[in-house]
């Protein structure tokens, strides 16, 4: 059979030589700060967002019911890495250099997709020629030679060009910076055991005195072994010349670091620890507004992309791929019984749906939806022989 995929997003004329007028851009060969992981604000932001998206189940859906026998359903099970990985890693890589890679590799017979190849950070070339509209890639431990697009999952944010993303650390670097450098001087100031630096002035030392007190006064007030007492003879006058965390506001230089990043994430800040944000009043509501804001673009980036690169072009118009954000909203399970109550009692949801939905097996007649009715003349008892028939 031929492949449905060989005329789609054929961009290069189907030659092998490299254009020496395309923009090639070697990922990885621009070295970015990545010591901004290290930042405990901008990884928990990382690891929340990415292990979010990662636990999202992917439904195969065939008219907007699941299609649990389709060929894509394997194909999440087949990967070297397990679909959790998979999607976490292409996650982070989105965030940190602005652009993630995966090769698909397709059975030559009908094109449908086997497996997924999760391409490292700076593994693969991009060539983009914006003019000519020529775009293509080389990933050399995948395949030789050039490497259409409808053959690549390239997902990617805040590009400039539409092709090529920019990493969250390039826009929040000034954040990034004074937040290492608040770290940095909180590290400094702690690990000298909290020491004000002063001037020590002695009267009418002698020769070699005032190197002895100064030794003896930081023995006695620095480091571990500090009492943290200093005695002063009668000729000794200390004055501290820096202020301490309080005045210096490092604490809340530090907390206003978490909210900035937090900001650049979409993300509540009372997500990443800060406890003077604001409280959410239920947990519905710090779900909504966390998939809503935050989550929703890269759901959408998956979407869009496998739904583009994965599914046949003879089957777009009855199977889409979806990743269920819903799983994410649940609240309490209170709330949750009365949100499905309503939507079977109002036939929106059939009982088996609303059962799929929470994780549970469907029941024999469970398929119809049906509507609570009542009437009081209805249950009235008639004499009528015909009408009780």
């Amino acid at each position: 059979m031929k492949n449905p995929f060989k005329n789609i997003f054929k961009r290069n004329g189907g030659t092998e030589e490299q254009d020496p007028q395309a923009s090639a851009l070697l990922f990885g060969q621009y070295a970015l700060n990545e010591s901004s992981t290290s930042l405990s604000a901008f990884f928990a932001a990382t690891e929340l967002i990415s292990n979010s998206v990662a636990q999202l189940p992917i439904k195969i859906m065939r008219e907007h019911q699941i299609d649990y026998n389709h060929p894509l359903n394997s194909l999440f099970q087949n990967m070297l890495l397990n679909k959790f990985n998979f999607m976490k890693q292409l996650v982070t890589d989105v965030i940190i250099h602005g652009s993630a890679v995966a090769y698909i590799k397709r059975d030559p017979r009908n094109g449908q997709p086997i497996d997924l190849i999760y391409c490292e950070h700076g593994s693969y070339n991009v060539f983009y020629q914006q003019n000519k509209q020529l775009l293509y890639y080389l990933i050399p431990f995948c395949r030789k030679g050039r490497i259409e697009p409808v053959d690549v999952i390239h997902l990617y944010k805040n590009s400039t060009d539409g092709i090529i993303g920019k990493s969250l650390i390039s826009y929040a670097n000034r954040v990034l910076n004074l937040a290492k450098a608040t770290d940095k001087a909180a590290s400094k100031y702690y690990s000298s055991g909290c020491a004000l630096q002063g001037a020590l002035t002695i009267k009418g030392a002698r020769k070699g005195a005032k190197e002895a007190a100064r030794n003896a006064f930081a023995v006695t007030h620095n480091g571990d072994s500090g009492s943290g007492l200093v005695i002063l003879d009668d000729d000794m006058s200390y004055t501290p010349l820096s202020s301490n965390a309080n005045d210096s506001q490092m604490l809340e230089a530090r907390s206003f670091n978490v909210q900035e990043i937090a900001r650049y994430f979409n993300l509540n800040p009372l997500l990443l620890g800060d406890s003077t944000a604001n409280a959410y009043k239920a947990i519905e509501e710090a779900n909504i507004e966390f998939v809503s804001h935050t989550l929703m673009p890269y759901i959408k980036l998956f979407e869009y992309e496998f739904n583009r690169k994965l599914v046949l072009p003879s089957e777009r118009k009855f199977i889409e791929i979806n990743l269920d954000e819903t799983y994410m909203l649940h609240g309490d399970k209170q709330s949750t019984a009365n949100y499905y109550q309503t939507l079977v009692s109002s036939g929106i949801l059939s009982i088996n749906e609303a059962r799929e939905q929470l994780g549970f097996q469907p029941v024999e007649g469970g398929d119809e939806n049906m509507v609570l009715y009542s009437k009081t003349t209805d249950n009235m008892v008639s004499n009528n022989e015909q009408d009780d028939e």
